[in-house]
């Protein structure tokens, strides 16, 4: 059976083609607003190509992600919890919970001895996105993403705010006008990022971190990685294809 899953998120989309049980092909790229269903059909045509089949060798396609009610051709979709715990035991077979840190939100999920969803919890301390926000610092800084995600661990006296996005920019502008170094400043923001991600993690009541999964765009940043597990005293697994955990996640349910 061939399927494919769609993860429309806030920044990005990602494709991936699956077929009995493998992942035979992927596609990316920009989410892009208003234009989200040509973006999302892009990426979708880019893992068919990847995958080196047509669109008719597809059997049923599922979407998730916050914009997934804009892939036209999806024939349904789930929310991010639920794909986001079948990505991670399909990934990781014995993980007993989930960690999606992307653009918008960072979501956990304990895993049922059943494969389903328990407890959930969903960023709240700042509405604002975390992977988002360290895009933009990047630009402020003008650093790359590749040396924010190498970014070594701030000095004490360089810190920013890790309560709220707006005051962590202000901090950090302010740090850049005092001649603060830019990777300076690139550490100390990152661990704001990681402190309101693991305050999130904190949130469930009932935590299960025998085997927890860490997914998403920010499972690629080694800076994050390494300040979320100094944080919270995890070793996260991280599999190879993190990144598109939510649109595998879709692709299982398409195939179940």
């Amino acid at each position: 059976m061939i399927t494919a899953g769609i993860d429309m998120g806030l920044e990005y989309v990602k494709a991936v083609i699956l077929k009995d049980g493998k992942v035979i092909g992927r596609g990316r790229g920009h989410s892009g607003g208003a234009a989200r269903a040509a973006n999302a059909e892009a990426a979708y045509d880019g893992a068919l190509k990847s995958a080196g089949i047509a669109a008719g060798d597809i059997q049923k396609v599922v979407s998730t992600g916050i914009g997934k009610h804009d892939v036209t051709f999806a024939g349904a979709c789930r929310t991010e919890s639920v794909t986001a715990v079948k990505a991670a035991r399909f990934l990781c077979p014995d993980a007993t919970t989930v960690v999606d840190a992307g653009a918008d939100e960072t979501l956990i999920s304990t895993i049922k001895d059943d494969g389903n969803p328990g407890e959930v919890a969903i960023n709240q301390k700042c509405a604002a996105g975390i992977g988002l926000f360290l895009n933009y610092m990047a630009d402020r800084l003008e650093l790359s993403l590749e040396e924010m995600s190498a970014a070594a661990p701030a000095p004490a006296e360089c810190r920013v705010s890790d309560g709220c996005v707006p005051f962590a920019e202000l901090d950090a502008l302010s740090l850049l006008n005092h001649d603060a170094a830019p990777a300076e400043i690139a550490g100390a923001v990152t661990l704001s990022a990681a402190a309101r991600a693991a305050s999130t993690i904190n949130d469930i009541t009932v935590p299960n971190l025998r085997s927890v999964v860490l997914c998403g765009g920010l499972a690629k940043n080694k800076a994050f990685v390494k300040a979320l597990e100094t944080l919270t005293d995890i070793a996260f697994h991280i599999p190879e294809d993190a990144e598109y955990a939510g649109a595998i996640g879709a692709a299982l349910i398409a195939a179940s």
